[in-house]
């Protein structure tokens, strides 16, 4: 006679909560309103003490999981197939060694599927941040464009304040960390979603798969973390840290992430952070322009990057530096271009589910909110 599995009461629990997410989920895509207080009322509270508790460690808590949790699928599941084999007659026992690994993995994914809603999910469905914040401007190629010379002058006048090395890269005198979080903390005066304690970002030690993803930064939210590439270039690093931080914030769509984190170092940073955030805006905005300006603004486009300094162009505008690659081309495991492809496959396909219907795309739609923001008087 074949040996049933019971239901145990934890098996029930774990059902429910399954359940409760999946009406949460569903609930946060049918009402903007549920999303909205959920972000504006329940994530402060629920959120609080994790980030404080996650901020003590000198570590990213993230990459320990991720790494705990590779190595379990790694060593487990091959585990459970030999077991499984071993004892292919012993039916009750291989069933009872079966069950327990599918009831430790359903808790695991339950951990992570709760953290993801709560900490991710339910905030793609919030209020846009321009109809937030911003009165509607007309996005035009005159607005572009002005917004676009706006932040290529700020580059000129800030691009010749800063040590290079001899390869010509910038040098900060110190870590940013410190500066970004009490940015992010003045900006809560303007933005009021942003108000609270900010926790010390943390770089990921293993950065280098990171870097072939061309992940700069990573929000890990099953870990309430805001992390970031110890590889990247200094200069970059400001207005990467601050965007991860408003992430810690129920800031979730990127070209928002980015936004805040430009106008926080704008506003209420050093000249490092003031500069990281219009290389960063620069990018997105010159892309842009120079993907939709037609010929009959293609003198105008040349004129309003005119000013930008070759050292720019040539050494601050990337991530990582030009021997990044050959130097550690060591560590491949994997081809780049592979690994480039599947992140962005996959980062795209997660913005898909979650309701961003451009998916990567959507982050350059910071440049709709750059040009609301020079557009509604916003001082770069």
């Amino acid at each position: 006679m074949k040996r049933k599995v019971k239901l145990r009461r934890s098996d029930i629990v774990l059902m429910s909560l399954f359940g409760v997410l999946l009406i949460i989920n569903l609930a946060s895509w049918l009402s903007t309103g549920f999303s909205d207080f959920y972000v504006g009322k329940i994530y402060p509270i629920y959120s609080a003490l994790p980030i404080f508790l996650a901020g003590l460690a000198p570590f990213s808590v993230g990459e320990i999981m991720i790494i705990i949790f590779a190595l379990g699928a790694i060593i487990g599941i091959p585990t459970v197939i030999i077991f499984a084999i071993k004892n292919r007659r012993n039916t009750e026992k291989s069933v009872r060694a079966l069950t327990a690994a599918i009831r430790v993995l359903l808790w695991i994914l339950l951990y992570i599927f709760t953290a993801e809603t709560l900490g991710c999910f339910v905030m793609y469905h919030c209020t846009k941040f321009s109809d937030r914040y911003f009165e509607p401007v007309e996005h035009n190629e005159e607005l572009l464009l002005d917004t676009l010379s706006a932040f290529s002058d700020r580059i000129a006048e800030l691009s010749g304040k800063f040590e290079r090395d001899r390869d010509g890269y910038i040098i900060l005198d110190e870590d940013p960390a410190d500066d970004c979080r009490a940015a992010m903390s003045a900006l809560s005066g303007d933005y009021s979603q942003l108000s609270g304690r900010y926790p010390r970002p943390k770089k990921i030690m293993n950065s280098f798969f990171m870097s072939q993803e061309g992940i700069i930064g990573l929000y890990i939210p099953f870990a309430f973390e805001a992390t970031y590439n110890k590889d990247i270039q200094p200069i970059a690093a400001p207005a990467t840290i601050c965007h991860e931080l408003a992430h810690l914030k129920g800031i979730i769509q990127e070209d928002e992430a980015s936004f805040v984190a430009i106008v926080a170092c704008l506003k209420y940073g050093s000249d490092e952070l003031k500069y990281s955030a219009c290389i960063d805006a620069f990018y997105y905005l010159y892309k842009n322009a120079s993907e939709l300006i037609g010929t009959d603004y293609e003198q105008q486009l040349y004129d309003a990057v005119a000013v930008v300094p070759d050292e720019v162009w040539d050494k601050d505008l990337g991530s990582f530096t030009e021997d990044y690659w050959e130097k550690n081309s060591h560590k491949e495991i994997i081809p780049t271009e592979t690994v480039a492809a599947i992140s962005e496959a996959l980062t795209d396909a997660n913005l898909t589910l979650n309701g961003v219907s451009d998916g990567i795309n959507a982050y350059n739609r910071v440049v709709e909110l750059l040009m609301d923001y020079y557009g509604n008087g916003g001082v770069v």
